[in-house]
Formats: C-alpha cells, structure tokens, sequence
C-alpha cells in the first residue's frame, strides 16, 4: 500500500504552539477567573496525590519503629503514630475526591468557553469577509472547520492541560518527596523518568502521524456529508440516493484504513506505557535494595522500599498521561492551524469602522468603471463605464450572458469593488461610505430568494428593528401574502424550514416583495427577481415589484419583456465597448443596434 503522504506544514513547530498558545490566551482574557481556579485546584490535586508517598511512608515508619521510637515517624517536620499518618491518609484521599472533581469540572466548564469562543470567533470573520471568500471555498469544509474543529480544540484543551499540569506538578511534588527520603534514589528516579519520557516523545512522533492523516481524511468526508444534504433536492431528483450511498461508503473505507493505522499506534503506545509502568517501580525497588541491603537494618530497608515503590507508582501515571498531553497538543495546533485557514484569510474589502453617513440615496455615479472578479483577474466583466443615475428613477441593464449585468448589482451591493474607477453615492466613494447604513437603505431582490431557517415573521422582518406585528402584517397585504400566510399551520408563527422549503417559488418572492415594503429603501435591485418563474406567476409578482417601484431609484437586471419594458432608461451592455446603447425601450427595440437584434431573437421577450 502507498505510504500516506504527510505534508509538512501539519508537523508540530514553534510557530503552531504559538498560535496554539494565541487561542487560549484568547479565551484566558475572557474567562479569567475560570482558568486562574483550574490552574490552582489542578495543582493542588497533584500535591494531594503525591503527599501519599508520604502517608505510606509514615505509616511503615512508625510501624517498623513501633519498638525503637515509641511508634512515632516523622518526616519533614510532622510526627505521628501510624494511626495518626493513616488519618492522614484519609483526609487526603477525601480531599482528592473534592479537588479531583473540581479539576474536571473546571477543565471541561473552560473547554467549552474556548469552544465558544472559537466559534463565535470564526463567524465574525466568516460574516464580514468578501463573498469572493465563499467561491474559493467548498462550503461543506468551511462548516466542518467552524463546528468540528472548534469542538475538537476545547476537547483536546480538556485532554493537554489538565493532564500536562497534573504531570508537571505530580512529577516535581513526588521527585521533591523522593530527594527528601533519600537524594541517591531521587537522581536516580528523575534520570530514568527523563529516559523513559524521551522514549513516549520518539514513539509519539509517528503516532501523531496517523493521527492527523486520519483526521484530514475525516474531514473530507464530513465536508461531502454536508455538501450532499445541502444538495439534497439534486440527488432525490435525480434518483442517485444509491450511488451517493456506495460512494460514501468508498470514502469511510480510505477512513477505516487510515484510522486502523491510527489505532494500531495507539496499541502500542498503550501496551509500552503500560510495560513502563509496571517496570519502574520494580527496577526502583532492585536499585533500592541493591544499594542499601548492606548498610541498612531490615526494617529500615524495608520502610525505605515501600516508600520508594509508593513515589515510583505515583510518578508512573505521568508517564500515560504525557502521552495524552502530546495527543491533546498535537490535535489542538491542527485544530488551530485549519482554523486559521478562516482567521487568517484576508478579505478584499476595506470596510472602515467610522465610514461616512448619508441620509439618503440622491445620485449613484459610476466613473470610469471597470471590473474583473478576483478569482480571474485577466478576465475583463466589464470594460470601462461611465453612467449616472438620477434619484427616482429606474433603470434596466440588458445584454448577453457574462457581459456584467449581475456585476452592476454586487457592485452597488458592495460585494465587490471596481477594478478600476471610482462608484460613487451622492459624489463619495462607496468604499468610504458607513456600509451597513448604506445597505439599510437598499433592497436586493435576486433568482434565488435568501429565506433563513425560522417562522414567516422573522422572515418578514429580517435585518430591521422595532418594527410591529401590525406592520409586519400590513407589508404581507402589500404583497397578497397575507391570505397565504394565514394558511399555514401557525400563521406569520409558522416555521418555513430549510431555505423555506414550505414555499413556492412564487410564495418566496413574495415574501422579499413583503419584506422590502416593510424596509422601504431608497434604491431597488432587482436581478433576475422573476426569472425562475411561469409566466403566470411571474405577471402576478411583476405587478407587485411595479408597486415596490413606485418613487424608488431601481435598477433591474432581467432579460425578459415583461420586467423592463416601463423603466426609464434601458442600458444595453457589451462585452467590448461595456455601455453600447441607452434609451427607453420604445426607443431602442426600433434603433439599429444590439438591443433590437435582442428584441428580434427572442431574448428579450
């Protein structure tokens, strides 16, 4: 079988423990108080574990001196009987109790604050980055990295910190212990640990491998899980359930194979780091004995024997639980890394936080425009344009496919900038415009309409504040979307499902029509708003959109008769000269020129 390739940008180095390190101070800023307790209770968690050692050691003391010493040990300090060291002993174990659950308590509490964190980070990013971002990337994977990968991140936080601290604090309380029972011993103890420690990392750093490459492949297949059930309605249309099944199962198979992999490591990571830790404390009981059976009592011996077999079990779980610290570290940098795919990608747009306000919408100016999507910039959409347009009046773009016409709008939208030029709002700038202010003021009307999952009101009032029931319901009447709505199960309360799949098509652009009666802006696009519609359908929802029109600067993007022939002016576009032709539709569909060669074949009607 050929080896899985393992690029080396997913290897662990400075730069992704930084970022690592970057991502939970991120979320140590938020929730100070939360980790600041987690660090304490973890630390003291460790130092109640190691105390045993001395428990243990006080008790066999103080039972093997039963005779000498009145049956009284003393260690750092502290004299008692062995009944008083087993007490002891139990106040401890009650005490590990409580700071053991409050240790897991508080790491899972702050795993999920970071995960949150993550979370509402990337769609921050994900909301106010350009929407070219969103064609240069398969949606399936970018959801896949927001919800899996900032989960992953705070369930490996839970398995590296908390693990790595409790190892750190159990290995210098326990060797401090140990150089106090004997310094020989402790040298000896942290020497082998180191040794033994430096063996996990070498074996770990092929396990780590596995992971990973099991991982990237798990990814994939959830982003091709997600992409199919957004397409849900091509593969039932097409009756390709079957075929998408087996090809599923062909992609969880190359999981299976690379995830066994995985496994496989894991098994012998388990098998040496259990082998370790049965081996430490009996290779530390026949150093003990060989060094002191000569020069010590018995009893003596024995005593320093239990004692050194406590502290070598106690260190011992250090070595398992390094092992998950490096997994946990090494799934959190990953974690990290995919999520900087988000983070990190810059946008085109420069969208000031102070821009310029406007309070109306009085001329729209496009100088010298031209424009090539970021995605081919060697394409030319839109050669250069020079267009004014007056407030009040509506305009329609025509033209072949791909001469720009969409591009006007996403441009007016400011989804994009022009190449070259300047599109200017009332003589400024678009870019140094306050945009969300702008954009209150413009409606958009699209093919496809945008209907998000939740009730018919929501819908309807969607992106606007403070407006009434009354209100709601009156926009719906403009747009003889009321009767339909009181139809529905719960009325405007009805939820309308995955991109309003309870709607026709007809019923979705009504319920835009309704939505931008209710916003009321100042400039109109629509582009290709009734395309997608029968020509009965589409009469009744043109009627509408001419309501809508009425006293607004509208600019319509529409190959059909019925959707331009009243507007004021018609542009007809080119790909070569950009602006080849401007007139009312009377006065174009007699001209020479592109437009009556439209009119002529059918384009337009």
């Amino acid at each position: 079988m050929k080896r899985e390739k393992f690029a080396s940008e997913k290897a662990f180095s400075v730069e992704k423990f930084k970022d690592v390190l970057k991502t939970i101070n991120g979320g140590i800023k938020r929730h100070p108080y939360v980790f600041t307790c987690l660090i304490l209770i973890n630390i003291v968690d460790s130092m109640l574990f190691s105390s045993l050692v001395i428990v243990v050691k006080g008790i066999t003391t103080a039972v093997v001196e039963q005779e000498t010493n009145g049956g009284i040990a003393s260690f750092w300090g502290l004299s008692l009987s062995w009944v008083g060291w087993a007490f002891a002993g139990l106040g401890v174990f009650c005490a590990m109790l409580l700071s053991g659950f409050l240790t897991n308590l508080l790491s899972m509490l702050f795993a999920k604050k970071v995960e949150i964190y993550l979370r509402q980070k990337a769609l921050i990013h994900l909301v106010k980055i350009d929407i070219s971002y969103y064609s240069k990337n398969q949606l399936g994977l970018i959801m896949s990295r927001v919800i899996n990968d900032s989960q992953w991140f705070g369930d490996a936080f839970n398995e590296f910190f908390t693990n790595f601290v409790y190892t750190i604090a159990t290995t210098v309380v326990t060797t401090s212990i140990v150089f106090g029972i004997d310094v020989t011993i402790g040298y000896i103890a942290l020497g082998l640990l180191f040794a033994l420690m430096c063996a996990i990392w070498v074996m770990f750093i092929f396990y780590r491998r596995a992971i990973l490459i099991a991982v990237d492949q798990r990814q994939e297949i959830d982003a091709d899980i997600i992409d199919r059930i957004i397409n849900i309605r091509l593969i039932k249309a097409t009756g390709t359930e079957e075929r998408e099944t087996k090809r599923n199962q062909e992609l969880h198979k190359k999981y299976d194979v690379k995830q066994m992999r995985s496994v496989r490591f894991q098994s012998w990571m388990l098998i040496l780091n259990g082998v370790f830790a049965t081996a430490f404390p009996v290779f530390m009981l026949m150093i003990t004995i060989v060094l002191y059976r000569s020069s010590t009592d018995p009893a003596t011996l024995a005593s320093l024997c239990v004692a050194v077999i406590s502290a070598a079990s106690s260190l011992m779980p250090n070595i398992l639980l390094l092992t998950q610290s490096l997994r946990g570290m090494t799934r959190m940098a990953n974690c990290v890394m995919r999520l900087n795919l988000i983070y990190k990608a810059k946008t085109l747009l420069d969208i000031p936080d102070d821009g310029r306000k406007i309070c109306s919408i009085d001329s729209i100016l496009f100088r010298n425009v031209s424009f090539s999507y970021p995605e081919s910039p060697m394409k030319q959409i839109l050669p250069c344009i020079n267009l004014e347009l007056e407030k009040g009046k509506s305009y329609a773009f025509v033209g072949e496919t791909g001469v720009g016409k969409s591009t006007i709008a996403k441009m007016l939208l400011r989804f994009y900038d022009t190449t070259e030029g300047e599109l200017l709002i009332n003589g400024i700038n678009i870019k140094e415009l306050d945009l969300p202010q702008y954009l209150s003021m413009v409606g958009y009307v699209e093919q496809e309409p945008q209907i998000i999952y939740g009730t018919v009101i929501e819908n309807l009032a969607y992106g606007l504040t403070n407006v009434t029931d009354e209100e709601v319901k009156a926009a719906a009447q403009k747009a003889n979307l009321h009767d339909i709505i009181m139809t529905l199960p719960q009325g405007y309360h009805t939820i309308l499902g995955e991109r309003g799949f309870m709607f026709s098509g007809g019923q979705k652009q009504r319920l835009i029509i309704a939505r931008l009666f209710l916003k009321n802006p100042q400039l109109l696009i629509l582009d290709e708003a009734t395309s997608a519609l029968d020509n009965i359908v589409e009469a009744e929802i043109q009627a509408e959109l001419n309501n809508l029109m009425q006293g607004r600067t509208t600019v319509v993007i529409a190959h059909r008769l019925s959707t331009i022939k009243n507007v004021d002016r018609v542009i007809v576009l080119d790909k070569t000269l950009g602006i080849s032709q401007i007139g009312t539709f009377d006065e174009l569909k007699k001209a020479p020129g592109r437009f009556k060669k439209l009119y002529e074949y059918g384009l337009l009607k």
